[in-house]
């Protein structure tokens, strides 16, 4: 074979020319290749990881929120709900939106699903079941209906009818209504509701 002089690789060079934007497209579509040709097994893992059913919701966030998998890949922190939100309510902590009902409660405006320019936060009509907040209330053994009777205001506010009351005993929940605003625990002046995610 005979060997390859200069002027070989003059016109090789010439042939071959690369722009600056055709090398980085060059480098990067390396990585992907190699990304690519990562195990299946790898893959297989990763998978398991990211599966919805295996992330589970640690923290209220605001109604409308998507699965939580999807929901900490997509909100940004951008605060565009916290913004929007009339109760100020919403909070960014770890550059996550988050619901704070400790002191007011959500009235399901939609404003934060208006707001949100990545669609974390969607629902489809205002009173939709998907602006669930997934909080529900928890009544304490402390509740004044169960110890005196004749004590009604949870059930009084809530917009939905979602919690029924009968005399010496704690409130009923009716889990398919509640959508968990929060109104019932901003209602009760003995602060025996906490509001748990379901």
């Amino acid at each position: 074979m005979a060997e390859k002089d200069e002027r070989y690789y003059k016109a090789y060079m010439e042939h071959k020319t690369i722009s600056r934007r055709g090398l980085f497209r060059a480098l990067t579509s390396g990585t992907k290749k190699a990304s690519a040709d990562a195990s299946a097994a790898d893959q297989d893992l990763v998978t398991e990881q990211l599966d919805a059913s295996q992330v589970v919701r640690m923290v209220a966030r605001p109604p409308g929120a998507i699965d939580e998998v999807l929901f900490q890949k997509i909100c940004t922190g951008c605060s565009e709900c916290e913004s929007a939100c009339p109760e100020k309510i919403i909070h960014i902590d770890g550059g996550l939106a988050l619901l704070d009902v400790d002191y007011g409660y959500c009235s399901m405006c939609g404003e934060c699903q208006k707001a949100c320019p990545t669609g974390a936060l969607h629902a489809k009509k205002p009173h939709d079941k998907q602006n669930d907040t997934e909080l529900r209330p928890n009544f304490s053994s402390n509740c004044q209906n169960r110890l005196y009777g004749e004590c009604e205001l949870c059930a009084e506010q809530c917009p939905h009818q979602a919690i029924s009351i009968a005399t010496f005993s704690l409130p009923k929940l009716e889990q398919s209504k509640c959508d968990g605003c929060s109104r019932c625990k901003q209602a009760c002046p003995f602060s025996v509701i906490t509001m748990k995610l379901s």
